[in-house]
This record gives structure tokens, C-alpha cells and sequence, in this order.
């Protein structure tokens, strides 16, 4: 009966960890790991996922000359256009430099303008008038002196855009990126897939179809198309690199932390029989990790990632503690050896849980994600290990501890004289350094060695203006048919701004947004004027103009023709899919569950991709309130940094209550609880000098490595303090069997935390090097100072006592 039950039992296990591993994904998406609360984060999510080309894969062309650079990103555009199996659209002239959509997007503006113009310009065109505009126009060409409204009066006789905000039109494509670099060299395509990309693994293929495409081209065009270079940002881009990261950091650093792990094993205890069971077991307590998150989390987002080779460096620390208890101890069965090991290694596991667990509250979904899958998996691993462990170790006949000849008693007088010279060194970094500062800058968030990133750092320097940094701005409206009137306050705040210096130039394009009562006074009046195509064409050749001065009216006039066929309600995008697309670029009617949103920009002086942060905040505070806000990742460091701080002292204080109420339940003893407080403070002053004299800040990222020191080292504290009790601070045994323990688990937690510094994410890395060096010096501290302040505070009155049988 009872073996049926245990084959039920692990039957069942084995189907639960299936389907909870079946159940997790991996979510490639960097804004995840923001808080959703935070306004500067939900701006991001609006710019990336609001607007229609969110999805575009941006292909940079750098060429040797701006001739070859336009003749090139013609053909590869036309190229990519006719793999229609793989591609929905492919743009690369600017949007006003495509006559469609230049007339299309004329034609909306015309729409939503103001009636009085539109009634102007119909009493402009009529039958009796017409004649004397178009002679007044021959004398604007003929004696202007302004090259850009000869230009404009050349290519719109009949002077369509006057009835139109043609600054507000225009200022779209400040907006959005420019195509091409001010000396042409770099130009830009825009290529959309075909389908969305559902998935890391579907944007990778596309990808590389893409790529594929691309090489195709340049191998058919000879040694110039061969001097070409070739960027690529973008969504796609991001998800396909992001996607491939997680895969290396899952295998990478889990890979990495066990060969590591079980080289330092073999080193210290020589069995290989022992290490490959308990490689096994460490499989094991992976999988059941990924099951638990499976059915608590449902994903796991690129900075929780990190957990699997944090869990291996503390889940083998149980497996050593039962291998060592029975080694000290050959004569015990394996109930006897689990009742043994049972509770320390529960308390040791429940501490860390709780300690990984309060990065819940540290401001970043990523690193509460990480924390979470830490503390379930240290929890599976406390259930792996003393269930199976001390099976292994009875049936596996371990060898007993056996004691060297005793050295002599260890004289604390070293230690004290060491724990001077570390705070008068440590005094002496601060004093000519000084104390790390903050970095509250968002980049530590973003992938740390991604080509993608530095494509778009290459194409925001090379497309954006030299001395301007260009942030965008998100303007949010309860309903569509309010959204002008609600941005008039935002556009005057704005301007003042410019008044003031504050600002180089702001565009939000208001031009571009609908106007329910202008579209129903202005409709009759162009269906009307479109009618009269014709007429208003004759008239303009037998002014003298050429086929090309009709160009842009004969393309807009067209498109108004087609208001007549509709049922004339008002409509919140363009009907015509060329012009949607482009008013689809800046305007989303149905952005969000709150209404609608309006994409437009705002420069500062500095250099493209770095504002003054003092500038930007600044106006930030004047749009409070406005229903405008800045969107781009430099505006999301400091308020992040300021939340971040915010919840690391809500988070502080607690904690360190929990820990204080732990260790007087332990120790019960005043010199004890103090000693190891004061080592724990010291290694987190001593990871602030390390970072101090290397020139490191605290970031976003790596500040979370306070509250998992204190809890990780406050474990080696409480082993080494209770072994020194137990023993009578006799230094050298402690050393000896205790400490040795200790050394093993804080080695392979510092291994598990060093294998995260080669992470795709930045903030993952600089965590992983703060938690590194932090577990590295509260370590030594509770290995080889601890001790000697206990000793020197106790005596070591049993140092000279003959201890043990010394071969046993």
C-alpha cells in the first residue's frame, strides 16, 4: 500500500511540474520590467504599442556618399516591397516626400480646417475668381524673393495648403525620425512584417528572412552595394535579440554556476559519486523552480532570469550541510541524519526566502519577479534536499570527519589587529572618495551588449539634429472629438517654454487631429470643389503653369472626391489607407482605455539622445496637469530612481526589525547579537569602499543588493557564532568543521551571484557584481573576524582543554 502511494505521489509531482513548465513563457519585453504605475513607464508603453508602425523593423543604410545612399535605399526598398510574403509595407522617403500620401494627408487636413478657410478657398476657386488668384500667384513667382514659397507656389497653384496649419502639417516629420542624415550618408527604411510577430522565436526567423533578403540584394549589386553597412533597431530587432539573451543567460549562467559549483566541490571533499547525485538533485530543484513559477508567475520576464544560478549557489549549500552533519556524525540512520539536519537548514531556508521575497516591494517587476523565483526555489531546494540527501549520504557510506592533529589556541589579538586595519583603510577610501552616489539613470535597465541598442544610439546621433536632443511627447484625451480643444492649453504652455528658453522647439502636431464640426461644415464644399477637377485643371495649364504644377491638387482633389460616396459622419482617422497610416504614425483614437493619444516631440539643447536632465524636469513640472507628458527612457530615471529609493527605506526598515527579532530569538545573548550586526553593517561598508575606490555608483538595479546581503550574511553569522558557542571559542575547530561548511556555501553563493555579471540585461550585471563583492566581504569578515571578536569578548577559555578524540 504504501509503495502505491508513493508511485501516486510521484505521479503526481511529475504531472504537476510538467504542466506548471508548460504553463511558463518567456517575456522578451524590456518595458515589463518597469512598474505599470509609473506614468514615464505607461508613456513608453503608449509611444511603442499606441501608434501604427510600433512594430517596424528600422534598417539604417550607411553609404560612402549621400548619391549612393538615395539610389541604394531605393533599390532595397523596392526589393523588400516585392517579397510580399514577408513584408506588409516598406517605407524609407519622409512622409511629405511620397506624393500619395502628401496629397492624402493634404486632403485630411483640408477636412478637419477651419470652415472660414475652407469657405475662403471655395470663393478663391470659383468660376469669377479663379483667374485673378492664378495671376496673383505668376506675380509671387516672378518677384518673390523667398526660394521656399516659389517652391510651394510652383508645385500648388490653387493654393490648397493656405487653407491648411501648413507649420502644424509639416511638423510631423519633427515628430517622428527623420530619413535621411543631414549629409544624406545614412538613410532609413521602415519595413513592417508581413503578420505580427508573436514570440522571440517567430521575430528571429523573420529576421534572419529579412537579413536574408537584404544579403540577397547586396551580392546581386557588386562591390559598390558591397561597401554598404547596414543597421537594425527596432521592435523585431529588440525582440529576436532579447529573446536570444534569455536562451544564453538561462544556459549560460546556469551552465557556468555548475561547472564552478562542482569544481569546488571536488576540491573540498573529493567524491564523485557524491557530486554527480547531487548534480542531479540540483536539476531537480530547477525544474521544480520553473513548475512553481509556471503556476504562481505564468512568465518570466529577462531580469528574473537570474534566479536559476542564484538557486544553484544556495540550494547545493543544503545538500553540503547533510553531507557534512553526516559526516560528522557516521553512526546516524537517514531519519536520524534528516532530524539532525532538519533545523537549521529550515531556518537558514526560511530566512532567505524572506529576504528574497522583500525585493517584492522594490520597485522593479523584473527584480521582484527574481526575487520571487529565488525564494520558491529555495523552498523546493530545502524539499529536494532533506528528503533525498541523507539517503544518499547513508546508503553512500561517506568517510567521517576526520580531525588533524589540534594547532595551537588562535590568539584573537591578530583579528582585532586585522578589523583595525580594515576600518582605518575603509575610513581612508571614504575620506578621499567619498561615499558611492546614485546613478538614476534608466539606462542600467536596458540589454547591456545589445546591437540593437546601438543601432538606434547610431541612428538618433546620425538623423537628429547635431546640437538638438529630441524627447518624445505623449498627449493623452478622454474622446477624439475633444482631443484639439483639450491640446490647446498643452500647445500655449509649450510655446512659453520656447519664450523662455527652456526649449529649443516642441511639435504636436494638432494639424493632424479630427474635428467632428469642421468635417460636417466642410464636407459639401470639398465634394463640391473636387466636382470641379476639371475645370480648375484647365484653368491652371492655360495660366501657363506645367503638368507638374497639378501634381499635388490633382492627387488631393481625388481623394476628396471620395467624401461624396461615404455616409458623411465624422471620422476620427482618414479613410484613405495611405493617409491613415501616416495620421496613424501620431494619432491613435483608440489608444488606451482612457481615449485617445497624440504623439509629438519636444528638443533640448545638447546632443541627440542626451537632454539636460535639469531642462527636462523642469518641464515636466510646467505639464503637470496639461494631460501632456515626456516619453522617452531619459525621462524615466528619475522618477524611477525617486520611487526605487522610496520603497528601499520602506523596505529597509522592516526588515532589518525582522532580522534584529531573529537573532535575539537565536542568540538570546546581547555580545552575540552585536557582533553579528556589526559584521553585517561591515560588509556592506566595505562593499561601499570597493565601489568608492573602483568609482562605481549605486543604480536602480544594484541597490537591491542590501536587503539579500544582509539576509545572506546573516546566516554565516549565526553558524559561526553558534559553532563558536558550542565549541568553547576554540577558533581553530570552528575553523575546521563549521567553518569550513560556511566557506563551501558563501564560495558557491558568491559563484551563483558572479555568474549573473555576464547577463544580457545591464541591471541584472550590476547586481550580480554588487551582490558578488558584497557576499564576498561579509564572508571573510564572518570567517575569519567574527571568531576572534567572539573569542577575544568570551576567552578562550577551552583553547588549551584537549579536545576530541583526534582521529574521529
Amino acid at each position: 500500500m504504501r509503495f502505491w502511494m508513493r508511485l501516486g505521489l510521484l505521479i503526481l509531482v511529475a504531472v504537476l511540474t510538467f504542466c506548471g513548465i508548460k504553463r511558463l513563457h518567456l517575456d522578451t519585453d524590456i518595458l515589463g520590467t518597469l512598474p505599470a504605475d509609473l506614468p514615464e513607464a505607461a508613456g513608453l508603453r503608449i509611444l511603442r504599442d499606441g501608434f501604427s508602425g510600433g512594430d517596424e523593423l528600422l534598417v539604417g543604410l550607411v553609404a560612402p556618399d549621400s548619391e549612393a545612399a538615395a539610389a541604394s535605399v531605393a533599390g532595397l526598398g523596392a526589393h523588400l516591397r516585392g517579397v510580399s510574403h514577408l513584408v506588409r509595407s516598406v517605407e524609407w522617403a519622409g512622409t511629405l516626400e511620397n506624393p500619395d500620401a502628401a496629397a492624402a494627408l493634404l486632403a485630411w487636413a483640408l477636412q478637419n480646417a477651419p470652415p472660414d478657410r475652407i469657405a475662403r478657398l471655395e470663393s478663391q476657386l470659383g468660376p469669377d475668381k479663379l483667374a485673378a488668384h492664378l495671376e496673383r500667384v505668376l506675380e509671387k513667382l516672378a518677384s518673390s524673393p523667398d526660394p521656399a514659397e516659389v517652391q510651394r507656389w510652383s508645385y500648388d497653384p490653387l493654393g490648397l495648403l493656405e487653407a491648411v496649419d501648413l507649420g502644424g502639417l509639416t511638423s510631423m516629420d519633427d515628430a517622428g525620425f527623420s530619413t535621411a542624415s543631414a549629409d544624406g550618408t545614412v538613410r532609413l527604411l521602415l519595413v513592417a512584417p508581413k503578420e505580427k510577430l508573436t514570440g522571440y522565436k517567430r521575430a528571429s526567423a523573420w529576421m534572419a528572412e529579412v537579413q536574408g533578403e537584404i544579403l540577397k540584394w547586396q551580392n546581386a549589386g557588386g562591390d559598390a552595394r558591397h561597401r554598404l553597412q547596414f543597421l537594425y533597431t527596432g521592435e523585431p530587432s529588440f525582440m529576436a535579440e532579447t529573446g536570444s539573451g534569455i536562451e544564453r543567460d538561462l544556459s549560460g549562467t546556469i551552465g557556468l554556476a555548475t561547472v564552478l559549483i562542482a569544481a569546488l566541490f571536488w576540491f573540498m571533499f573529493r567524491r564523485w559519486k557524491m557530486l554527480l547525485w547531487i548534480q542531479v538533485l540540483l536539476a531537480l530543484v530547477v525544474l521544480f523552480s520553473l513548475a512553481l513559477g509556471g503556476w504562481v508567475l505564468g512568465e518570466l520576464s529577462i531580469m528574473s532570469l537570474g534566479f536559476a544560478s542564484i538557486l544553484l549557489g544556495i540550494a547545493v549549500d543544503y545538500a553540503v550541510f547533510i553531507l557534512q552533519e553526516g559526516m560528522d556524525h557516521p553512526h546516524l540512520s537517514a531519519a536520524e541524519l534528516r532530524r539532525s539536519a532538519l533545523p537549521p537548514i529550515f531556518g537558514g531556508a526560511c530566512t532567505t526566502a524572506t529576504v528574497f521575497l522583500a525585493l517584492l516591494f522594490s520597485g522593479l517587476p523584473g527584480l521582484a519577479d527574481m526575487g520571487l523565483m529565488v525564494a520558491l526555489g529555495v523552498m523546493a531546494g530545502f524539499a529536494v534536499m532533506v528528503l533525498i540527501m541523507p539517503e544518499l549520504v547513508v546508503r553512500g557510506k561517506v568517510r567521517p570527519t576526520v580531525l588533524l592533529a589540534r594547532k595551537p589556541a588562535v590568539s584573537p589579538r591578530a583579528g582585532l589587529l586585522a578589523t583595525v586595519g580594515v576600518l582605518l583603510v575603509m575610513g581612508g577610501i571614504f575620506i578621499v572618495r567619498g561615499f558611492p552616489g546614485f546613478q538614476s539613470s534608466s539606462a542600467v535597465l536596458r540589454p547591456a551588449h545589445s546591437q540593437s541598442m546601438v543601432g538606434w544610439e547610431h541612428l538618433q546621433q546620425a538623423l537628429g539634429k547635431p546640437d538638438q536632443a529630441t524627447v518624445p511627447l505623449i498627449a493623452t484625451t478622454r474622446d477624439w472629438q475633444s482631443a484639439r480643444e483639450r491640446m490647446a492649453p498643452a500647445v500655449r504652455v509649450l510655446d512659453q517654454a520656447r519664450r523662455d528658453g527652456l526649449i529649443r522647439q516642441h511639435s504636436l502636431p494638432v494639424a493632424l487631429l479630427p474635428d467632428a464640426a469642421a468635417q460636417g461644415a466642410n464636407r459639401p464644399r470639398l465634394v463640391q470643389l473636387a466636382s470641379q477637377k476639371t475645370r480648375l485643371n484647365a484653368a491652371v495649364l492655360d495660366a501657363g503653369f506645367t503638368e507638374d504644377a497639378l501634381q499635388l491638387s490633382d492627387r488631393t482633389l481625388a481623394v476628396l472626391e471620395k467624401l461624396g460616396q461615404g455616409k458623411g459622419d465624422a471620422q476620427p482617422l482618414p479613410s484613405e489607407p495611405v493617409a491613415a497610416g501616416v495620421v496613424g504614425r501620431f494619432f491613435n483614437p483608440q489608444a488606451t482605455q482612457g481615449g485617445s493619444v497624440l504623439l509629438g516631440s519636444v528638443s533640448f539643447a545638447g546632443e541627440p539622445g542626451s537632454p539636460d536632465l535639469a531642462r527636462l524636469e523642469a518641464l515636466s513640472q510646467r505639464l503637470v496637469g496639461q494631460d501632456v507628458h515626456l516619453a522617452g527612457w531619459e525621462t524615466l530615471g528619475p522618477s524611477l530612481s525617486a520611487r526605487i529609493q522610496k520603497d528601499l527605506t520602506r523596505l529597509m526598515l522592516p526588515l532589518l526589525l525582522v532580522l534584529a527579532i531573529m537573532l535575539a530569538l537565536t542568540f538570546r545573548n546581547g555580545v552575540d547579537f552585536a557582533l553579528c550586526l556589526l559584521m553585517l553593517f561591515m560588509g556592506i561598508a566595505a562593499l561601499a569602499a570597493s565601489m568608492a575606490l573602483l568609482g562605481q555608483s549605486w543604480n536602480l538595479a544594484n541597490v537591491a543588493s542590501l536587503p539579500l546581503l544582509l539576509g545572506l550574511g546573516i546566516d554565516y553569522g549565526i553558524h559561526m557564532l553558534l559553532a563558536m558557542k558550542r565549541d568553547h571559542n576554540d577558533i581553530s575547530k570552528v575553523w575546521a568543521t563549521t567553518g569550513r561548511a560556511v566557506f563551501f556555501c558563501g564560495v558557491t553563493t558568491i559563484i551563483g551571484f558572479m555568474s549573473l555579471v555576464f547577463a544580457s540585461n545591464g541591471g541584472v550585471a550590476s547586481l550580480g557584481i554588487a551582490c558578488s563583492v558584497g557576499s564576498l566581504w561579509t564572508l571573510v569578515f564572518a570567517l575569519w573576524l567574527l571568531p576572534h571578536w567572539r573569542a577575544w569578548l568570551g576567552g578562550n577559555r577551552d583553547a588549551e582543554k584537549p579536545g576530541p578524540a583526534q582521529g574521529r
